[in-house]
């Protein structure tokens, strides 16, 4: 079936090169290889992918037997905004282990700590948003220790009788500003810490926002954001040697010779697969939606001092890779945390586990299509 706009919809089975085609998650293409398994489909926003046909047709048939409208087109706060489910669980005593043995060695002194601290402010505190929070959400505000730049945050709820800690995690400021389209903001049971699921490059992440309840008003899905991105790592090492054996499927190898420049070699169906500069940031299973492994080669090492007794390394490395674009990502690593005798260097492949947080930098002043 073919739509007003000349939209292929995916319940077709008369694929065709050079047809245009809507699929779910990627927006419009056009169909450029059709294959016995496979679709090559060049996307307006996001390149050539290579897609199974029947992973594409059992997305869309379940979405048309769902029915469900597009988050787009509720209205705000509930196309925003997801209040996550009561057993949802969190695991933030793993935010600690790149700091000491146990939370408590750190949190001990949280008295003192609570006296000392400072305001953290945020974007949403010096540009005021285009709307205002339901007034039944609850009202908070996030202090800092020993710095602004670096220490604990601590996010609290304002009550009628005193402030109360909610929560309380790492934070670090100085990290790489990203473009990224929000998708959706799950909001934990306190309603002051959210994590973030957006769009970066091709790919999704979801990450903690570490300055939710002074940026919130600000979100709105489907819209561009500048986010400051950063990765706390649990453990982090050079990488070793990966390499192992695979047999392409016929369509990959058909597809990948379509695209060949001229003097290329063509590709076979075996082939050895190494790991050597390899950009990868997956989730990590079990773990919560905002851990990540990653395999990452580095463009950057920066010492830093006494973060939280910490001394250790903020390195730059690419984690996605979108065409001729790089999506490097600023991961903190403790000496603690880290496995090897000589510090990062650049040039070099690590890998590792990270938590991955997040604050709004700047909206981006422009609709997204």
């Amino acid at each position: 079936m073919i739509d007003a706009c000349g939209l292929i919809t995916m319940q077709t089975q008369n694929w065709g090169v050079g047809n245009r085609i809507d699929h779910p998650s990627f927006g419009a293409g056009t169909i450029t290889f059709v294959g016995a398994d496979y679709l090559g489909i060049a996307f307006d926003d996001v390149g050539e992918i290579l897609i199974r046909r029947e992973s594409i047709e059992k997305h869309e048939s379940a979405h048309h037997e769902r029915q469900e409208p597009s988050r787009e087109s509720m209205a705000w706060p509930t196309s925003t905004f997801i209040p996550e489910s009561p057993d949802s669980r969190h695991f933030s005593g793993s935010h600690w282990s790149p700091f000491v043995e146990k939370s408590e060695d750190l949190l001990r002194h949280m008295p003192e700590i609570v006296q000392q601290a400072q305001l953290q402010e945020g974007y949403g505190d010096f540009r005021p948003a285009p709307r205002t929070v339901p007034q039944q959400w609850p009202v908070g505000f996030q202090l800092v220790w020993p710095q602004t730049t670096q220490g604990i945050a601590l996010t609290l709820r304002v009550e009628e009788a005193s402030n109360e800690i909610v929560s309380l995690f790492p934070f670090f400021t100085t990290g790489g500003q990203h473009a990224l389209i929000l998708h959706k903001v799950s909001v934990w049971e306190n309603g002051l810490e959210a994590q973030i699921t957006a769009s970066w490059l091709e790919g999704e992440v979801t990450f903690y926002d570490a300055r939710y309840p002074s940026n919130r008003a600000w979100y709105e899905t489907g819209k561009a954001y500048d986010f400051i991105l950063l990765g706390l790592a649990y453990a982090a090492s050079p990488a070793k040697k990966h390499e192992w054996q695979i047999h392409r499927h016929p369509d990959e190898v058909a597809w990948l010779n379509q695209r060949l420049e001229e003097g290329e070699e063509p590709y076979e169906a075996d082939c050895t697969v190494r790991m050597d500069g390899a950009a990868m940031l997956l989730p990590v299973s079990g773990w919560d939606e905002d851990d990540y492994s990653f395999h990452a080669p580095v463009k950057s090492v920066t010492e830093f001092k006494d973060w939280l007794g910490q001394d250790g390394w903020r390195v730059r490395a690419t984690v996605i890779r979108s065409g001729d674009e790089d999506g490097d990502l600023d991961i903190l690593i403790t000496r603690r945390v880290w496995n090897a005798q000589t510090p990062p260097q650049v040039g070099q492949d690590i890998e590792g586990q990270l938590w991955l947080q997040g604050y709004l930098w700047m909206p981006r002043m422009r609709e997204t299509g």
